[in-house]
């Protein structure tokens, strides 16, 4: 008898574990975001992570690497200033998510090192950062898609608003 009540159990566990793996996804997707704060914008390529848990809950990472710089002017001396990488992890709430799309929420922490170089001289900050943000996803076909997304930077120093546009691609349930 208490076989055949373990047998049972673990059947039904081993049953609502596959309906669950059905549920979860992690998508894959790279693209590009715009950094702006404090009269500077830098330009950089992300490359991003996601593991949803279900349909409505996530995870992810993304990196940024940054590709061009900006100038500014800082007491009649130009200061070429760079992003050199942002990396960072988010928790992920999707108010309204379907088979073709998804409008999230997301908050994370971040971490973020920056160049700044007059003639003969460079320096670089590490700053970390909480952020937070919103935006969408529209799959064209359940697996392919495109994502726009708004993030604010909360650093000590300041703030800086990403925004940005990336293709995704949804592997999974």
């Amino acid at each position: 008898m208490m076989r055949s009540i373990i047998a049972a159990s673990l059947s039904a566990l081993a049953l609502g574990s596959v309906a669950h793996a059905q549920d979860t996804s992690y998508t894959l997707g790279a693209g590009y975001e715009r950094f702006s704060g404090d009269g500077v914008d830098l330009d950089s390529v992300v490359f991003r992570g996601r593991y949803d848990f279900n349909q409505y809950f996530g995870v992810e990472g993304q990196a940024n690497i940054g590709i061009g710089d900006d100038s500014v002017t800082v007491l009649g001396t130009p200061v070429d200033v760079s992003l050199d990488y942002a990396v960072g992890v988010f928790g992920v709430v999707r108010a309204f998510s379907n088979e073709n799309g998804n409008v999230f929420l997301r908050a994370g922490y971040t971490d973020s090192q920056v160049d700044a170089s007059v003639p003969g001289y460079t320096v670089s900050a590490d700053s970390d950062a909480w952020a937070y943000g919103v935006g969408g996803e529209y799959l064209f076909d359940g697996r392919n898609g495109v994502r726009f997304d708004y993030t604010k930077f909360d650093y000590d120093g300041g703030d800086a608003d990403v925004f940005g546009v990336s293709y995704v691609r949804r592997f999974g349930g």
